[in-house]
């Protein structure tokens, strides 16, 4: 049986075709540009997150407030306990130290990462937006265990507040009363001053407060538990133009 001849049939090399300069270039643009879209976008949301969760850390300390005045004759704290005030106001000094160390057996520990702290700040309520901006500062633990990123308000109304526990129907005017509120220091007092006093040693660059903490805002707690987020002009108003008793 004869054999039929095929033709030969040249095999051509299969070749794996490469990215030229200009595709990977252009993939590399295409990465930077969605990533400084995104960037952005996920700081945004992680500061809105800190925002919402310090609002609700207020409302703690709202509910701290009540429980403690459930718990001490219908008292509130004072902004501080002085040694040498114990004479002066018998009976109505802070028993332990100012009023965060007041209400920090009613209070629960919201913010995870303060390593840094020492054993007796551990039952604090924290600012989450306060940790996360100043947490690398040196001066940064002393002021945290001072205030823990929040101020009460020196300016209720109320006599001798610095020092004296008082009662909850002191504030005549509790849905219009900042309680407490975004602060480097242990209090807000725009008393004296009646501004955002500018301070260069201060966290948040003011000496009683810190108005601009969230994006250009501040949260605050008012006397009748209800919180608000404010600019610093209607912060501003609302503390030093108090309804008058």
């Amino acid at each position: 049986m004869p054999h039929l001849c095929l033709p030969s049939q040249s095999v051509r090399p299969v070749t794996k075709r490469a990215f030229t300069l200009v595709e990977l270039l252009t993939v590399i643009a295409i990465i930077g540009i969605l990533a400084a879209i995104l960037i952005p976008v996920v700081g945004r949301v992680r500061e809105n997150a800190r925002t919402s969760n310090c609002i609700q850390n207020l409302k703690g300390i709202g509910n701290a407030f009540q429980l403690y005045a459930a718990d001490n004759r219908g008292l509130y704290p004072a902004l501080r306990k002085r040694a040498d005030t114990d004479a002066e106001y018998p009976g109505q000094v802070n028993p332990t130290g100012n009023w965060q160390e007041e209400l920090s057996p009613y209070q629960s520990r919201t913010v995870a990462d303060i390593s840094k702290l020492n054993a007796d700040s551990d039952s604090y309520v924290f600012c989450p937006e306060f940790v996360a901006r100043y947490q690398g500062d040196p001066g940064w633990k002393k002021a945290i265990t001072t205030s823990a990123g929040y101020g009460m308000n020196a300016g209720l109304g109320v006599a001798n507040v610095y020092y004296a526990r008082f009662r909850a129907n002191q504030i005549v005017h509790p849905a219009r009363t900042v309680l407490v509120g975004d602060s480097g220091n242990y209090h807000i007092d725009l008393t004296v001053s009646k501004k955002w006093k500018p301070s260069a040693t201060a966290f948040g660059g003011y000496g009683t407060g810190d108005p601009v903490r969230h994006r250009g805002n501040a949260n605050y707690l008012f006397a009748d538990g209800h919180t608000a987020t404010l600019s610093p002009d209607a912060a501003l108003d609302v503390i030093v133009n108090r309804p008058a008793n």
